[in-house]
């Protein structure tokens, strides 16, 4: 459909391709506004060929409007709308069955479509499904949730589920792939619960989601988050890119705005832990008879790694007492000048991370002498090491550092690296600090607070 939006092309397809089916299905999304001159031309064929028509909607809403510019009998129309609505392989397969009945003299005989629930378990297709051979009885291993679309499991698009599901399993962990219609339907978050939370079983310990959007309706006052409350575990964000890696690649930006909009800015305000984009579409094929791509996501590799390792360290620190977790707090620093330290437009930063401290330290985390006020807390990290070029002093901080880059720096970069923050010892891309590196920071016991000019920082929990 893409590739038919202009009049020329849509003449030219009827006349070179729809002139010669004896059956024409069309699904739109949107009625019949979407593609009116198209249906036109359909109608206008299928008059003069005498092929039959099928109208039907994209989705599961009833559209009477298309429906009736069918030339097929309505309970014929109908059967086949249950069909590719309900989706999956097998009804889809039958679709084609009850269709070579209809109009190609066969006798399958298929079944009546079969439903498929908004929400279940996706059995899978690898040895994590499959239980293992155990000479003793180990510790249960932590329950994982992965949510992922319905729609991709009626296509079989599940190669990243798959593998992602391999990788948890190889970390120790027993992996739960869960697809969904949506996630902001009641009914599928009241069975969410119930699979994730069983009464006779361990509950899980994080999710790993790889649906778009948000809970959260922006534009209500407070954002109805209560799914993630109730399972009060860490929800890690997993993209699945709806561009290609190509593109990915070559683009700064790397995702594309659509992208970042639906698996990134959208899926923070729940509260998610924005991992990485782990698959990519691909052309999988092509199928000439169909005249077509069939494109599929591809995963790749070491992107699935770093998902399933971030998914198992969240897990060893939800296991770990809180007294004994090492968190570090990151307060933005741009433009780098001290009167800019923890600074963010309309908001006291300072006076709220003194209120993060206090319930941190009521929740059992070991903290020392927490700063009474904001002004303290800055005056305390002011005191030592700071951003801002203009400092009187730069001492180093007792915190041994390797800094690796992934990808070679210029010299310039390098060496203004190196006067800024007193680092010898370059190879091709890898800084490493004599003995120590600035930062600006103080501790509190196995709590530190540090101040950076990265705006957003995704930590790793040891």
């Amino acid at each position: 459909m893409l590739q038919l939006q202009q009049q020329l092309s849509i003449d030219t397809y009827a006349e070179e391709v729809l002139n010669k089916a004896q059956v024409i299905i069309l699904r739109l999304l949107g009625g019949r506004a979407y593609w009116p001159y198209g249906l036109d031309v359909l109608k206008q064929t299928v008059a003069q060929t005498g092929a039959t028509l099928f109208v039907l909607p994209g989705d599961d809403r009833p559209d009477p409007d298309l429906l009736s510019h069918s030339t097929a009998p309505l309970t014929a129309v109908h059967r086949l709308w249950q069909y590719l609505t309900e989706g999956g392989q097998e009804n889809w397969i039958n679709a084609l069955l009850f269709l070579s009945d209809e109009y190609f003299g066969q006798t399958f005989n298929p079944p009546p479509p079969r439903p498929v629930p908004k929400i279940g378990i996706y059995p899978g297709t690898g040895s994590y499904n499959k239980p293992c051979k155990q000479t003793s009885a180990p510790p249960p291993a932590p329950n994982a949730a992965l949510l992922f679309y319905r729609a991709h499991y009626l296509a079989g698009n599940t190669q990243p589920i798959d593998t992602l599901c391999e990788m948890l399993s190889a970390r120790g962990m027993r992996p739960l792939p869960v697809f969904v219609s949506s996630l902001r339907d009641p009914e599928v978050q009241a069975e969410l619960l119930t699979l994730l939370q069983p009464q006779s079983e361990e509950p899980v310990q994080v999710v790993l989601n790889t649906t778009s959007f948000s809970l959260a309706r922006l534009e209500d006052n407070a954002p109805d988050v209560d799914l993630w409350t109730q399972l009060d575990v860490p929800v890690l964000q997993v993209i699945l890119s709806g561009g290609t890696r190509e593109q990915w690649q070559v683009q700064s930006r790397g995702l594309s705005p659509r992208d970042v909009a639906m698996n990134v800015a959208l899926p923070e305000v729940d509260g998610r832990i924005i991992s990485r984009a782990v698959s990519f579409k691909t052309v999988q094929t092509r199928h000439d008879g169909l005249e077509t791509d069939v494109v599929g996501y591809e995963a790749v590799g070491d992107r699935l790694q770093f998902v399933a390792d971030l998914a198992a360290a969240w897990v060893r620190l939800r296991q770990t007492p809180p007294a004994e977790r090492r968190v570090a707090l990151i307060l933005a620093n741009y433009p780098t000048r001290n009167g800019r330290l923890a600074n963010g437009v309309g908001l006291d930063t300072p006076a709220s991370t003194v209120e993060i401290l206090k319930a941190l330290k009521q929740a059992g985390y070991t903290l020392g002498d927490i700063p009474a006020t904001g002004d303290d807390l800055i005056r305390r990290l002011t005191a030592g090491p700071t951003n801002d070029p203009e400092a009187q002093h730069r001492p180093h901080c007792p915190i041994p550092l390797r800094w690796a880059i992934t990808k070679p720096i210029s010299k310039p970069c390098r060496r203004q690296c190196s006067n800024n923050w007193a680092i010898a010892g370059e190879t091709a891309g890898v800084l490493i600090p004599r003995t120590a590196f600035p930062f600006p920071a103080f501790s509190l016991a196995i709590f530190l607070s540090v101040s950076s000019p990265v705006v957003a920082m995704t930590l790793i929990p040891a």
